[in-house]
């Protein structure tokens, strides 16, 4: 770099010519003057980074200098050139000069429409770079050695309040027509070019207009999402917002008040959940909302008083435009170029070379608000950019008062927000930073503050208050005096951790959002990440005011890259993520999708949808840790668990008073002795109990004899667990002993099963949807609760029995108001401990549920899971407080020969057969399994007549196949992750078809691997090799419609008659078996079976691995795949 920089000092010595222009103010103030946030400008200039005052009046100084090619690129001070002669070269050859450097293309100048800022529709003027060097000058300034899409090396010279960003070797820079020095290099400074840090994290406008207040309030927002409760202001924002929206695309005019009230009955069951929370009934939400009633109408009324005729007699806006017609409402755009995304309230079409304009809408009365007016300064450059129109004014309308204000761009506002919306970029790009920025200094308004807790604990555990005066080192102090050291501690390592779970997922994640605009359509549908090339066919609504979408496709699409549920983004050729949207429907040449909003008449085909990656789940997570850290009831009673590890109160199982209704339902259930015991034991615990379930010792049964207990003995019940389907088995069971009525089902209906979904609210308020939804509710309530009719939406808050998984609880409303005198957490052995902290704040007992000895916590990151992340907090209780444990040792699900394997090298002989019956079963016995005698295929007969043997001395069987000397055996590296093996893909498809011959039935045989990518190959192999299977009753089984193949992971708490492993895994791979090495996946991969268990791979491989070692050692039915 520095033999390339341009020296000026030496330029300085040669001859040039300066011209002193000045520029009159009235050409930097856009036309719109009138602007009602006048005092905005300094507001933004004093929030921004630069804290530059207002460039106007100027005084450009341009100067003519004269360079030789040789010279090199570095400068000794600041460089005082802000413009370059339009009608010249950018640089002159010197006379002592032979060389004649190469004149820049000039482009056509577009006018932004706002004087003293570049135009943003203009692609030719940017330049995306990604920084290699940065060289940061005594004098302030920067340089930046960059290199452009083609690898080309520029070096890039900010100034003034551009100099201040946080750049750093790696981070990708949008350039939008700055200053060009020489051929190859670029100036930036206040008079000409802007900067876009990190153009590819899109930050949010809101996100940037909050800034303006507390930035570092802003990052933790986005850090640690925290709280599920709603409230009073949020509920009628929301809903204002709607009413106004449906309203104006409505045709009837003029409005009256009735027409609203219309609107809202109709919009009503949506909110239903958020006015239980808040206790509201119809009559208080109608009076509340009828204040905005007469504001909505007379603005509609006013300025949009038809949706057709363009020659109707209407008001201008407050932005001197006329509003032809309202082009879409809640527009979300994502603009890349500048770095944002955001949704347009409503977006306007206008009788004005401005075009399209943006209304913001705000529930509260009329201010002078800075981040109002920088929300929609962001909203106006966003819709130049995507309609390539100049940079229009904003308009925003407060309906608590109704007064309505323009808010017209200039550019040192523009400026300045961008360079804002930089300083958050550093934070959203990478969001594992530990880095946050420094707090207000001002403690007035930390108080009540949302996220006082999370801050307070950065400022004294992370920042050592560095960053703080002393008013806020006060105000934190306060905040954290109830914590010890050991407490702050705690929340700094799952901080780390966490944080370092999020890196992993982002490095090794395949669908990243920023692929739709870095990679071209072609190249996403070559990754299958994206379906293009649609048309829609038709829109129609649904009884959930969905828009149901039809597309077609001219080109089938054998093998699509979606499934049903999966939340897609849709755009076209000219915008990105016009809605987000979900899978509904998908086959060869048509898929179905729901949105939000019609796309029909508003975009143009065709359409393509690409997978939405969202990683919402670790923000959440962190969030979660509030609980932890909070001075109330709840907190203490986490942090004595968890860290202080306070012992529960002794239970005397005795001595413990059982009632006859108890005891009724134990005894018809048929327990035996340990589960009766840690029945009991649940019963009487005050504080919490652990039950150990070994595989198939009756886990399932158990959680529903406790619960029906505990419902029998009064008591509310919260059921959660790791996966839905333990959460559905648990409820399959329990709905046998226990009213429907009396549970209640929480989650996306796509992810419950069809036998338990009649338990969701969905479910049970369907056909309730008339326009008196209240009414219908009530009557609901009637039937369910006796006396409580007056309280309109009490289906959830008076169930009994709750059920979802834990990931669900920080999400849902209920949990804000709900609380419970039991939760029972099933799979507990495999839950992170911080998603167990919102689910154990609902109640003051908890029963843990699972085993240490299968699947812990997933954690990727290597130093997390050697630091501790991994231990989950049953495990942690387990070690330390084994009096609280209850051992279930006696399982019904595998024969002898199955049992013994998991026994012996798990669990030092305590597993067991429950009954004679469990301990004889074997395909033979069942009276229906009878392998052909005329097999043939492609393996040697007498090695998979063996492999298929029903016998129960061939329970488990080892199937080599000999991957040193069967090349065809080997896996395959995949190019980022995973492994797969065609080999043994091949094998697993015949032994399949060979036991659905033999009498299995498909849903009874299971498939699995460690590897997601081998299970992927797998499910395409038996698809293309569907076969006709005849076992004499002339039936054919289509075996990609019955057959589980599946991960290990995946099959925790499942069970098969039959399971076939594949390993994957050989030795010839330069990838470790990682995977394999843990023993509590191969303990869930060994006790699955029933009565057969076939392992699929490379002995010699396998027992390289400790563990398959001593599997290997104790099987003696070791077949060989012929070679």
């Amino acid at each position: 770099m520095e033999s390339r920089k341009r020296q000026l000092s030496d330029v300085a010595s040669e001859d040039f010519e300066t011209k002193r222009l000045k520029v009159d103010v009235k050409e930097n103030v856009n036309e719109y003057s009138n602007d009602s946030f006048d005092d905005f400008c300094s507001t933004i200039l004093k929030n921004s980074p630069g804290k530059r005052k207002p460039i106007y009046p100027l005084f450009l100084s341009v100067r003519q200098y004269r360079f030789s090619e040789d010279i090199p690129r570095q400068r000794s001070q600041k460089i005082h050139l802000e413009d370059v002669d339009d009608d010249d070269d950018s640089f002159d050859t010197p006379a002592t000069s032979s060389k004649v450097l190469p004149t820049p293309k000039k482009s056509t100048i577009k006018d932004s429409g706002v004087a003293g800022f570049p135009c943003l529709f203009d692609d030719d003027n940017v330049v995306y770079l990604t920084v290699t060097k940065v060289d940061k000058r005594e004098e302030g300034c920067i340089d930046l050695e960059c290199v452009d899409k083609q690898r080309k090396t520029r070096v890039i010279y900010l100034q003034d309040q551009w100099a201040e960003l946080d750049v750093e070797v790696g981070n990708a820079i949008n350039l939008i027509a700055p200053q060009v020095w020489g051929n190859d290099d670029y100036i930036v400074n206040n008079q000409k070019g802007i900067v876009i840090l990190n153009p590819n994290a899109l930050v949010s406008c809101t996100a940037v207009a909050s800034a303006t207040f507390c930035a570092r309030k802003t990052i933790l927002n986005e850090k640690f999402k925290f709280g599920n409760a709603s409230n009073k202001a949020m509920l009628l924002g929301n809903i204002v917002h709607e009413i106004f929206q449906t309203a104006i695309t409505n045709k009837k005019r003029p409005l009256v008040d009735s027409d609203l009230l219309k609107i809202w009955t109709t919009q009503a069951p949506k909110y239903a959940e958020d006015l239980v929370a808040l206790s509201f009934t119809p009559t208080c939400l109608d009076a509340e909302l009828q204040p905005y009633f007469s504001v909505i109408c007379n603005w509609i009324n006013k300025h949009y008083p038809t949706s057709t005729g363009l020659f109707t007699k209407r008001e201008p806006l407050p932005s001197k435009s006329q509003l032809l017609e309202v082009h879409d409402i809640e527009e979300n755009i994502w603009d890349s170029k500048l770095g944002l995304k955001g949704k347009v309230d409503v977006t306007m079409r206008t009788k004005s070379k401005k075009g399209m304009e943006s209304l913001e809408l705000k529930t509260g009365k009329s201010s002078q608000s800075s981040e109002h007016a920088g929300q929609v300064l962001l909203y106006c450059m966003m819709q130049s950019s995507r309609y390539e129109q100049p940079i229009g004014p904003g308009n925003i309308l407060y309906l608590k008062d109704g007064i309505s204000r323009c808010v017209n761009p200039r550019a040192p506002e523009l400026s300045g927000i961008l360079q804002q919306r930089n300083m958050l970029s550093v934070s959203f790009e990478d969001p594992t930073t530990n880095k946050l920025p420094a707090p207000r200094q001002d403690s007035r308004f930390c108080g009540k503050c949302d996220h006082k807790v999370m801050c307070s604990f950065y400022q004294k555990n992370e920042e050592k208050f560095v960053k703080s005066n002393d008013s806020l080192k006060d105000f934190a102090e306060r905040e954290m005096a109830h914590l010890e050291q050991s407490h702050m501690d705690y929340a700094s390592n799952w901080i780390r951790w966490i944080s370092a779970e999020w890196k992993c997922e982002r490095e090794r994640v395949q669908v990243q959002n920023k692929d739709l605009w870095l990679k071209s359509i072609e190249e996403r549908v070559e990754e299958k990440t994206c379906i293009s090339d649609l048309h829609s066919i038709s829109e129609e609504i649904s009884n959930s005011q969905r828009v149901i979408i039809t597309f077609s496709r001219k080109s089938t699409v054998t093998d699509s890259p979606f499934r049903p549920g999966d939340v897609c983004l849709l755009s076209n050729k000219k915008n990105v993520a016009i809605a987000f949207t979900v899978i509904d429907f998908v086959s060869d040449d048509v898929i179905k999708i729901s949105s939000d909003k019609t796309v029909k008449c508003r975009y143009d085909a065709p359409f393509h949808l690409d997978k939405y990656t969202s990683m919402s789940t670790h923000s959440t997570t962190l969030g979660n840790l509030v609980y932890f850290l909070q001075n109330d009831e709840i907190g203490m009673r986490l942090r004595n668990v968890l860290v202080d590890l306070l012992p529960p109160a002794i239970v005397d199982i005795n001595g413990a008073n059982i009632s006859a209704a108890v005891k009724k339902i134990i005894i018809k259930a048929k327990l035996n002795n340990e589960q009766r015991r840690a029945v009991v034991h649940a019963l009487a615990t005050e504080d919490y109990m652990i039950v150990e379930g070994l595989p198939g010792s009756g886990k399932t049964t158990l959680i529903s004899v406790l619960i029906q207990c505990l419902v029998a003995t009064n008591k509310k019940v919260l059921l959660t667990a790791f996966t839905h389907s333990a959460v559905d088995n648990i409820l399959g069971k329990l709905t046998k002993e226990v009213s429907n009525e009396k549970i209640l089902r929480l989650g996306s209906s796509s992810t419950i099963k069809d036998d338990v979904r009649t338990l969701t609210l969905k479910s049970k308020l369907e056909g309730e949807t008339s326009e008196d939804y209240y009414v219908a509710v009530r009557r609901v309530m009637k039937t369910t609760v006796v006396g409580l009719a007056s309280f309109p939406f009490g289906i959830q808050l008076f169930q009994p029995i709750v059920a979802c998984t834990c990931h669900h609880v920080p999400r849902e409303l209920l949990f804000s108001y709900r609380h419970f005198d039991v939760v029972i957490i099933d799979e507990a052995s495999m839950v992170l401990e911080p998603l167990l902290l919102p689910v154990l704040a609902t109640s003051k007992k908890f029963v843990l549920v699972g085993d240490c000895q299968q699947l812990t916590p997933l954690v990727v990151s290597r130093k997390a899971k050697q630091e501790g992340a991994s231990i989950s907090t049953m495990e942690k209780l387990q070690k330390n407080h084994p009096t609280a444990v209850v051992s279930l040792t006696s399982q019904y699900r595998m024969n002898r020969e199955l049992s013994a394997l998991s026994s012996k090298l798990f669990y030092e002989n305590r597993l067991i057969c429950g009954n004679e019956a469990v301990s004889r079963s074997s395909l033979d016995r069942s009276g229906s399994y009878a392998v052909p005698i005329d097999l043939d295929g492609n393996f040697c007969f007498d090695h998979i007549r063996k492999a298929l043997s029903g016998d129960i001395a061939d329970s488990c069987v080892f199937l080599d196949t000999q991957s040193p000397i069967n090349h065809s055996m080997q896996c395959e590296n995949g190019e980022s992750c995973g492994m797969n093996n065609d080999g043994e893909a091949k094998i697993i498809s015949e032994l399949c078809q060979r036991f659905i011959e033999s009498g299995v039935k498909p849903n009874e045989i299971g498939v699995m691997s460690a590897y997601r990518k081998q299970v992927d190959h797998i499910r395409n192999v038996v698809k293309n090799e569907d076969l006709e299977v005849n076992n004499g009753k002339s039936i054919i089984y289509t075996r990609t419609l019955f057959f589980q193949v599946n991960t290990i992971d995946s099959y925790q708490g499942r069970e098969k008659r039959v399971i076939i492993w594949s390993l994957t895994w050989t030795d010839n791979s330069d990838k470790k078996s990682e995977l394999l090495r843990d023993e509590r996946r191969i303990n869930v991969a060994l006790t699955r079976a029933r009565q057969k268990l076939v392992v699929v791979g490379c002995k010699k491989s396998a027992e390289s691995i400790p563990v398959l070692y001593r599997f290997s050692q104790l099987l003696t039915n070791h077949l060989t795949v012929p070679h």
